[in-house]
């Protein structure tokens, strides 16, 4: 997936799983927020499905994780 998205220019690495998120196999495609829905459609359309996406976000120094819908 990571290859596929590379080549369809889009900006993304593979990453550890955060410790604020409990779910997986222990590894993410990290990416652009924005890019989120492109990046399903795309993946999709090569059987590979999105299951989850979580947007980091940080307040006064403490990060936190929230999921956000995934729609292709």
């Amino acid at each position: 997936a990571e290859e596929a998205l590379r080549g369809a220019g889009f900006s993304v690495r593979v990453m550890p799983t955060p410790s604020g998120i409990r779910a997986g196999c222990g590894f993410c495609l990290r990416f652009l927020p924005e890019d989120l829905r492109e990046a399903a459609r795309f993946l999709a359309g090569r059987g590979a499905a999105v299951t989850e996406a979580w947007l980091r976000e940080e307040s006064a120094g403490e990060i936190s994780y929230r999921r956000v819908p995934v729609s292709p």
